[in-house]
């Protein structure tokens, strides 16, 4: 089999196909939950707090069987290291709070812990007094008197769970603690046990989740995040945080957070933001001594429905040129702020949900020239993270077209994104990119909601048959033939809108049936209606192994300027095929 005839750019789109298919039985942990159901409330069918679920919102047996079955998992294990704690105290009660002996019982309650990460004696005065393992014996005479839990702890004199926080060892953890009195009822102090969220709930929680495909979440009364898959988020606050600084969301995150049971439906979009998926979750609280966490078990039900959404006037197609210019104008401008303040300062200002440069579905992104994520407003879950293999609703390998963009000077483009304006639906846009210095760029977008840019899946795939066909058809008969074949519109390969096109790598066009007084001239400058150099995008998408690229074009079989879908593959070492499948409305 020819190389050319199987590209790694298939294996992608097949791999993004499945997920597109069968995302709703993934899993997505409490980031998604989050980030996107707590993000856009307005999808919320309904709450029902302290288990008063209505009819159709009563979750299935298993949900309620796997909340009651991890709920109760975690109690086990957190009574546990509160007996632990309790042996310990007993035994300190005439050894003292310091010394060998004292370290000694912490390494015998820590063996007895699976799960504990550390272990620490404080005295009344919140002092340090003993530690194990013996790597955090340098916190022996710390004064932790800055620290709420401490102070908390040793005022209550009672056995506490602390809320999370940023413990002296360095890490966001949980102290589980417990006093310890003299034999005469003097109060010494107390031991604990500190967790790493990430050590102690992931042995309950990750089997179940692997097992079932469902999420989970451990939520405290006051905001913060207890557990979640991506660790960058624990000890974030839904009700403060500013990735989640919208009136919706706390909204909602106060409903949650104010009920200590019940169940919601809502619609939020999958990993890549691709598409919307009816989601169900029901959660309880678990309740042990002063603490009470909210957990919640997560599924996905079905897909949902797309809502109407209302048209922008100003985004209509006789307004557009005009707001093309506004959207150049901003991204330059903003280029010109990222030069001038910096990396750091300028993403901080991109980032800012209240900020100059966002307003509804108009913000500025940015990444580096490798994909990694710098600004994304209203997604800055994802900030930090590479997004490589970043793809659009039809497949579409967005994050190698921005960065190509960038790096030849930028200028437009086109792809397929949620609009955080509109309900998340996924609408067409008009990118504008352009780079700050070699290491980086930033973009932004403008969203046409009035176009319907997802092509059905069995057009894509025909689509790619075509182009694949036409690459067989050169390797069989040679490059001149098959060129004289494309453009002969008596051939298969010319059937209207499916008709295949060819240029040379650089810019000479060699196949164009419809439009033959082209042919042999160079096309390389040209751009369409809206300022995309088509050639160019098709060029290094055929370069980096084929792929899809998005052009506004004349349509044979209509007469029209329409958004094209467009499939590209390299045909030898100076040339590339394609075909294309067209929107059937006319752009203009």
């Amino acid at each position: 089999m020819p190389a050319c005839l199987f590209h790694p750019c298939d294996l992608n789109r097949s791999f993004y196909l499945l997920i597109r298919r069968w995302m709703s039985m993934k899993r997505w942990f409490v980031l998604i939950f989050f980030i996107l159901i707590f993000l856009n409330p307005v999808y919320a069918v309904d709450i029902a707090p302290n288990s008063s679920l209505s009819q159709n919102q009563v979750p299935s047996s298993d949900m309620l069987s796997a909340l009651d079955s991890i709920t109760g998992e975690i109690s086990d294990e957190l009574a546990t290291i509160k007996e632990e704690n309790r042996k310990s105290a007993e035994s300190l009660r005439t050894i003292g709070i310091s010394g060998e002996n004292a370290t000694s019982v912490l390494v015998t309650k820590l063996e007895n812990v699976p799960h504990g990460h550390s272990s620490l004696i404080i005295s009344p005065d919140n002092i340090v007094t003993a530690t194990a393992p013996a790597t955090f014996s340098g916190l022996i005479g710390t004064d932790l008197s800055y620290q709420p839990e401490t102070r908390f702890a040793n005022e209550r004199q009672e056995p506490v769970i602390s809320n999370i926080f940023y413990l002296e060892e360095g890490f966001y953890g949980i102290s589980i603690s417990y006093p310890i009195f003299s034999e005469d009822e003097e109060y010494l102090g107390y031991t604990d046990v500190t967790i790493r969220p990430e050590e102690f709930f992931r042995p309950v929680i990750g089997p179940f989740t692997e097992q079932t495909g469902y999420e989970v979440f451990i939520l405290e009364t006051n905001g913060m995040t207890v557990y979640e898959t991506d660790e960058v988020e624990i000890g974030k606050n839904v009700l403060t945080d500013p990735i989640y600084d919208t009136p919706e969301m706390r909204n909602v995150s106060h409903a949650v957070i104010e009920s200590e049971s019940g169940t919601i439906q809502y619609t939020f979009w999958d990993k890549n933001w691709n598409r919307q998926v009816l989601r169900e979750a029901v959660w309880n609280t678990l309740s042990l001594d002063n603490q009470n966490w909210r957990v919640a078990v997560v599924r996905n039900v079905e897909k949902s429905e797309k809502q109407e959404v209302p048209l922008n006037q100003e985004l209509l197609p006789e307004n557009l040129n005009a707001s093309l210019t506004d959207l150049t104008h901003f991204v330059q401008d903003a280029a010109i702020f990222a030069r001038t303040a910096g990396q750091e300062s300028a993403c901080a200002s991109f980032n800012n949900l209240s900020g100059p440069y966002v307003s509804g579905d108009r913000y500025i992104f940015a990444y580096t020239m490798n994909s990694t994520t710098l600004a994304l407003p209203y997604q800055q879950g994802l900030l930090g993270k590479d997004r490589p293999d970043l793809f659009d609703v039809n497949g579409f390998s967005i994050m190698p077209a921005l960065i190509d963009t960038a790096g030849q000077g930028g200028g437009f483009m086109y792809g397929v994104y949620p609009n955080p304006d509109q309900d998340f639906q996924n609408q067409l846009k008009i990118y504008y990119v352009e780079p700050v210095d070699s290491d980086w760029f930033i973009g932004s977008g403008l969203y046409i909601p009035w176009i319907q840019a997802e092509f059905g899946s069995e057009e894509i795939d025909a689509l790619i048959s075509r182009v694949k066909q036409a690459v067989r058809h050169a390797d069989q008969v040679g490059k001149e033939k098959a060129i004289m074949d494309f453009n002969d519109l008596n051939q298969s390969f010319a059937d209207g809108g499916s008709y295949i096109f060819a240029y040379g790598y650089d810019g000479t066009t060699l196949a164009l049936p419809h439009q033959p007084e082209i042919i042999g001239s160079n096309r390389m400058n040209f751009t369409d209606v809206y300022g995309a150099p088509i050639i160019v995008q098709e060029l290094r998408a055929a370069k980096r192994g084929g792929g899809f690229v998005y052009i506004v074009y004349y349509n044979p079989d209509s007469g029209n300027n329409e958004l094209k879908l467009c499939y590209v593959l390299p045909a030898g070492d100076d040339w590339f095929v394609g075909s294309g499948i067209y929107l059937g409305r006319d752009l203009i």
